[in-house]
């Protein structure tokens, strides 16, 4: 590698600096590029080849970064907070989440902590771009679907950056064909994207996203992850309603740790799967907190209980995704007309065969609940498998109530 210590450690102290201004509440102050770079540089210093060659190197890059990160497990610490009229927290969505990946790039998260949210405007899209590192990424297999424009180069601290503004071709009919559109900035030595502005598209009348400021940092000194990501933006909707934003995640404590990830009631799990009896000596508070338990092959003492009474389900997060038949709701008639809309949030319990067999409200509007949850209790996903046993599991199903 030709990036110094210092110069990369510079730039990431960039994206240090505006979490640390945001910890207690973020700053009322936007970042941006002009922060810490230098005007833009004019785009004639590159011919087109060199502009083609360029984007598809970095595309390239983009590509094994998300293959690289398959092999990581991370922290993400993620708050979303609405503001009123006057700038103060009117609601609020907390989560604290660790992830890692199994072999065939299956994200699976274990939440460490998620109090009851104030903030009901949270939707599936939503949470599906939480769930993960830079959902958009600009893989090479997605060159054809993009213009790419060069608009000049900038220094920002030690890094000298190529800019990109980038946007979809044919903006997608679906809402799950999930495109980035914004600014990129390409580090002009290991050619990747090193920053982000932009929003995921398209959107709907109903559903708006914030522009995201997104800073990575180079880990095991190969790939950019990002570490830090920011909004503050006021989203408005065709009705000419105003819903003000301030959004900070972040991400640390990558590690490569994705293995065979292996989520069941341990009671139930094959010997060799089985973790080690839990120690007689309690472990202190010092010891580093969300890290993610790793199955290991010794087998347990004869003398441990290993009933599955002693052990939960498996929490494997937002369900959505992985149900193979999802019932919309009914739209109850009274709620309806009253104009009651938002978001409901379903703990489902599923058993081995993927049937649900326990669903119970945990977040949203009264009226909303019940509709909720039967749909929930309707819902069928494929048996979850590992070792060829099939095991129980549990998570969250959101369901969006908009008015239509």
């Amino acid at each position: 590698m030709r990036l110094s210590i210092a110069r990369l450690k510079s730039f990431a102290l960039v994206a240090l600096i505006i979490a640390s201004a945001n910890a207690a509440g973020f700053s009322q102050q936007k970042p941006s590029a002009a922060n810490a770079g230098e005007k833009l540089t004019g785009s004639a210093d590159l011919t087109p080849a060199q502009i083609d060659s360029i984007v598809r190197r970095f595309t390239a890059k983009e590509t094994e970064f998300r293959r690289a990160l398959n092999s990581y497990a991370f922290k993400r610490d993620a708050l979303i907070q609405e503001l009123g009229m006057g700038g103060q927290v009117v609601g609020e969505y907390h989560r604290v989440s660790a992830f890692t990946f199994d072999d065939l790039g299956n994200r699976f998260e274990k939440i460490n902590f998620f109090p009851m949210p104030t903030f009901p405007g949270m939707t599936q899209e939503d949470l599906e771009d939480l769930g993960g590192v830079n959902p958009f990424a600009l893989e090479a297999a997605k060159l054809s679907q993009y213009n790419f424009k060069y608009v000049g180069k900038e220094r920002i601290d030690e890094l000298d950056l190529y800019v990109f503004d980038v946007a979809p071709k044919v903006m997608p009919k679906k809402t799950t064909d999930r495109m980035f559109a914004g600014r990129v900035w390409v580090d002009d030595r290991d050619l990747q994207i090193v920053k982000s502005k932009g929003k995921g598209v398209p959107e709907t009348k109903n559903n708006k996203f914030p522009v995201v400021e997104t800073y990575r940092e180079q880990i095991d000194g190969k790939f950019w992850f990002p570490i830090y990501a920011y909004a503050d933006d006021d989203i408005i909707f065709d009705n000419g309603s105003d819903l003000r934003i301030r959004m900070r995640v972040k991400y640390s404590d990558y590690i490569v740790g994705h293995g065979k990830v292996t989520i069941t009631e341990v009671g139930e799990a094959p010997d060799e799967t089985k973790p080690q009896a839990q120690q007689t000596k309690p472990q202190t508070q010092s010891q580093p907190e969300a890290k993610l338990d790793t199955p290991t092959t010794t087998q347990p003492k004869s003398n441990v209980d290993t009933s599955a009474d002693e052990y939960a389900p498996a929490d494997r997060g937002i369900l959505n995704s992985q149900a193979i038949d999802l019932p919309k709701p009914t739209y109850p008639a009274e709620a309806k007309k009253n104009h009651v809309t938002g978001q409901v949030q379903v703990k489902v319990v599923v058993d081995e065969t993927g049937k649900v067999i326990s669903a119970e409200a945990q977040f949203g509007p009264e009226p909303l609940l019940a509709a909720a949850v039967e749909a929930a209790k309707r819902a069928r996903f494929k048996p979850l498998v590992t070792n060829e046993v099939r095991l129980k599991f549990f998570g969250i199903l959101t369901y969006d109530f908009d008015g239509q």
